[in-house]
């Protein structure tokens, strides 16, 4: 009888184990530091749950409610979790190398130091997110909304972030007068359509990045490194660039209007048909740039260079 009521025990914790899980008690959301690998919580209700430190390598977290949990340190590489809702919860330090994360919500989630290399996060809304420090490299982030985004010292690069909205968001290094995190890195990420309005670039480095068609209107991008990028059709208009390093940047048909380009190292750049209406361009360094129909009208110059320059507007024909 003993060794009947043993087994029977053994296959309902076989059964418990494996079994998709529902709504559940608040003292029955406790798993920390659990192993949960490759189990099924597709559809869950973990709303608050403390899954910190949890080990949940390959499991699935399909349209599960994880609004409010704690998941820091959390291991949850190749974990699936589409359509899943973070929102709000803690996932600092947490582990979502290669996740599936298509569509899910992490709106004012905190994401510090997470590592997210490879993960899939294509349509996610990472609105108001913290991401200070988060590693995102290689990852895809196909039309995500990172609005209000907090990203200082965050590595996107090669990330894809095509057609995503970056509109406020926070990629530059702090302010405030005090030592903080140090501007994040954006080497050959692709923005190519990204909305990236009135977003803290400064300092970032966007080296070999693809740009085109991408609007930073009103952005704050000083001493920015544009070195070698593709921003063609790119709109800066009112941006602020002073200091900007842009040496081999293609910019043919981009706009900056109205942009503050202060010192900025132009050089090399292809500006055919670029427009600079209205522009600040004191001490800019045009040298051996290409200004074939490129538009001065109403801009504000002052000690520009144009040495070696090619089709340089006549009434700018003077080589210091």
């Amino acid at each position: 009888m003993v060794a009947l009521i043993r087994n029977f025990l053994v296959v309902l914790a076989l059964v418990a184990a494996f079994a998709p899980v529902g709504v559940m008690a608040a003292d029955e959301k406790v798993f920390a530091g659990a192993d949960l690998r490759g189990k099924n919580f597709a559809n869950a209700d973990l709303r608050g749950a403390d899954l910190s430190g949890a080990n949940l390598v390959g499991a699935d977290l399909t349209g599960a409610d994880l609004s409010g949990a704690d998941l820091r340190q959390s291991y949850m590489r190749a974990v699936r979790a589409k359509g899943a809702n973070f929102n709000g919860a803690h996932l600092g330090q947490s582990d979502l190398t290669r996740a599936d994360l298509t569509g899910a919500n992490f709106t004012d989630a905190n994401l510090t130091l997470a590592i997210l290399d490879s993960a899939h996060l294509d349509n996610a809304n990472l609105q108001g997110a913290f991401l200070a420090g988060a590693h995102l490299k290689k990852s895809s982030l196909t039309n995500v909304s990172l609005v209000n985004a907090k990203l200082p010292d965050a590595n996107l690069s090669q990330a894809f972030l095509g057609g995503a909205n970056l509109t406020g968001a926070d990629l530059g290094a702090a302010q405030l007068g005090f030592v903080g995190p140090a501007p994040a890195r954006l080497v050959g990420a692709d923005l190519s359509n990204a909305d990236l309005s009135s977003v803290n670039l400064r300092g970032v480095d966007l080296s070999e990045a693809n740009l085109e068609g991408a609007v930073f209107k009103d952005a704050n991008l000083g001493g920015v490194n544009l070195e070698w990028v593709n921003a063609r059709s790119t709109n800066f208009s009112g941006a602020g660039m002073a200091w900007a390093l842009a040496y081999g940047a293609d910019f043919r048909g981009a706009s900056f209007k109205g942009a503050n380009l202060v010192s900025a190292q132009m050089v090399g750049t292809d500006l055919q048909g670029t427009d600079f209406q209205g522009a600040s361009l004191t001490q800019t360094n045009f040298n051996q740039a290409d200004l074939k129909g490129a538009n001065f009208k109403d801009a504000h110059i002052h000690d520009i260079l144009f040495h070696a320059a090619r089709n340089v507007p006549g009434d700018l024909q003077k080589d210091p």
